[in-house]
């Protein structure tokens, strides 16, 4: 069996309160990692997400590449989400227990990237409990000093966006694929992972109900999603 963190990027959209409806009934408590822009236009979806009881992530608030960016530029993507967040949180009702941070595109090898990762632990960011992920180029990158939260697998099915001609089977294909830079992969027994699908209209239009449809293979195929806990760098 392999256990694995569930995250969606880039929400929310038209088909989160779908997502969400089907994570809640399968029993899978995800993290959301929303961009600003996308919350000003979906804001209740959103709010909708936090009552079935995810969790929301910030994602920058226009999904910029923080490694082309000043720090400040870089801050100020933080900061205006961050209010959104806090917005969508009191318009739920519930309390916010957790801060945290992915970065777009995984670009998080800042010029600044010392005072960026001190910038957003002093603002009281953590990160997902990863001392017992087991890839090894999850180690290799250093990821588990950093408090922003990366991922050690991502299904990459937004590449729809730009080729129609990927199937449902081209991605659940690359599952079996074995990189030079990870000596497990996600089906591995007793492996541990950070697995990435997206929150996409646009790749629910090529492949319908996407997300169902990966997530029911992997759990059929021995992966049991977990409930997120969280740790503070010392």
């Amino acid at each position: 069996m392999s256990i694995a963190y569930l995250t969606m990027d880039d929400g929310p959209s038209d088909i989160t309160r779908d997502i969400i409806d089907y994570l809640t009934e399968r029993g899978i408590k995800p993290i959301f990692f929303f961009t600003g822009q996308h919350i000003e236009k979906k804001m209740e979806e959103g709010v909708y997400a936090l009552k079935k009881g995810a969790i929301i992530g910030n994602h920058s608030y226009s999904h910029p590449n923080f490694e082309q960016l000043t720090l400040e530029q870089c801050i100020s993507e933080v900061e205006k989400t961050e209010e959104l967040i806090n917005e969508i949180y009191q318009h739920a009702g519930v309390v916010r227990k957790f801060k945290l941070f992915r970065f777009p595109y995984g670009a998080r090898k800042l010029k600044e990237s010392e005072e960026f990762q001190e910038y957003l632990e002093n603002q009281g960011f953590c990160k997902l409990e990863d001392t017992h992920i087991t890839s090894e180029w999850y180690d290799r990158e250093g990821l588990k000093e950093g408090v922003d939260v990366l991922w050690t697998y991502d299904f990459t099915e937004y590449r729809v966006h730009n080729d129609t001609s990927l199937t449902y089977e081209d991605f659940i294909a690359r599952i079996y694929e074995r990189k030079q830079e990870s000596s497990e992969l996600l089906l591995d027994e007793e492996s541990r992972h950070i697995v990435l699908l997206h929150d996409h209209m646009e790749t629910n239009a090529v492949i319908p109900r996407y997300y169902q449809k990966f997530l029911d293979y992997v759990m059929l195929h021995g992966v049991t999603f977990i409930k997120p806990e969280f740790q503070y760098l010392p």
